[in-house]
């Protein structure tokens, strides 16, 4: 998963790089390597409750794209994107209870996450959940 997301914002890295822009203003700040701007963008917007931005802010506190890597807020921001319906983080927090990374592991939560995340229309999800029946 952490492989398939890395690619995800590779993908988008490389497109917005040769296309220049995205509707999103903090996203475009991350594709032009301003991650600690971007990061207090989505924290913002997080604040206000849009998943996309609290599914961003998780992303790069798991990572430490503009400020440095903690699991657990990242954890912290996932369950809020995920509350609020972002299908990402409900599938990276279904992931992570699959596996038992970082949290104990937890297979009805995990299927639950990720039963949610495929219902929001998140593909990875839907496969996963394949796989695990």
């Amino acid at each position: 998963m952490k492989k398939l997301l890395l690619i995800a914002l590779m993908t988008i890295c490389v497109f917005g790089a040769k296309h220049g822009q995205t509707n999103d203003p903090d996203l475009q700040l991350a594709l032009e390597g301003k991650y600690t701007k971007a990061l207090k963008g989505f924290e913002k917007r997080c604040d206000k409750n849009e998943a996309y931005a609290c599914g961003m802010v998780a992303y790069f506190y798991n990572k430490g794209f503009g400020v440095e890597k903690n699991i657990q807020k990242a954890l912290k921001y996932y369950e809020k994107g995920c509350k609020l319906n972002d299908s990402d983080s409900c599938t990276i927090l279904g992931y992570y209870y699959y596996k038992g990374t970082i949290v104990k592991q937890d297979v009805k939560k995990a299927l639950s996450l990720l039963k949610k995340a495929c219902k929001l229309g998140n593909k990875d999800a839907c496969n996963y959940i394949e796989k695990l029946h």
